[in-house]
């Protein structure tokens, strides 16, 4: 989870909704070094630290997460059967979102949950899937894509492959201020209850 010391209770708060669903992984919080006084660069760096720790840790996918969200009560359940993610190691690149703003697929499968979206229109970072791998492959392009981390990141992934949405989303973000002066949004169809 990428958070900031002045958010401390927005992220218990969140931290508080995930515990309510079936999710069982320990949370491993990245926190702004508070390093200068660019906002926007700190925000950059502290992405970047979280997808190192996703390239260099254990797990073969990574849920990167923003710290002012709600949850679908079986996020573990639904992750766990969802099409895109099957047979997916950390060897494999893979990025996908578990939460739409509404923006335009270029393909969906009503019965495999998902959408796949145009890499350049994408935004948003609330909440991630990177595989190992892919974890790997943006700290080595980082710099070849502009824009803040949720533009960078889906543009960076869709060199390699489809850039995947979950539908329906099984987050909310709940937050009402940027922590970097974005407007306010929210998914176009998030479920608590969904489970296929």
């Amino acid at each position: 989870m990428v958070s900031c010391c002045e958010r401390s209770g927005v992220r218990d708060q969140t931290l508080s909704n995930l515990a309510l669903t079936d999710w069982n992984v320990p949370v491993d919080v990245v926190l702004d070094d508070e390093a200068g006084t660019d906002r926007l660069e700190r925000i950059g760096r502290t992405w970047r630290n979280a997808v190192q720790r996703a390239a260099e840790g254990d797990a073969e996918v990574t849920l990167l997460l923003e710290d002012d969200l709600d949850f679908n009560r079986y996020l573990s359940k639904n992750l766990s059967r969802w099409a895109p993610l099957r047979g997916i190691d950390g060897n494999q690149p893979f990025f996908g979102s578990l939460y739409n703003p509404g923006l335009y697929a270029v393909h969906g499968n009503a019965g495999g949950q998902y959408a796949m979206m145009l890499p350049g229109a994408c935004w948003g970072a609330q909440a991630l899937l990177v595989s190992r791998a892919m974890a790997r492959y943006l700290l080595r392009s980082w710099n070849e894509e502009g824009g803040e981390p949720d533009l960078r990141m889906p543009r960076l992934a869709g060199r390699l492959v489809p850039v995947y949405y979950h539908r329906p989303s099984l987050v909310e973000h709940v937050g009402h201020v940027s922590t970097w002066g974005g407007r306010q949004h929210q998914s176009v169809d998030f479920d608590r209850d969904f489970m296929p």
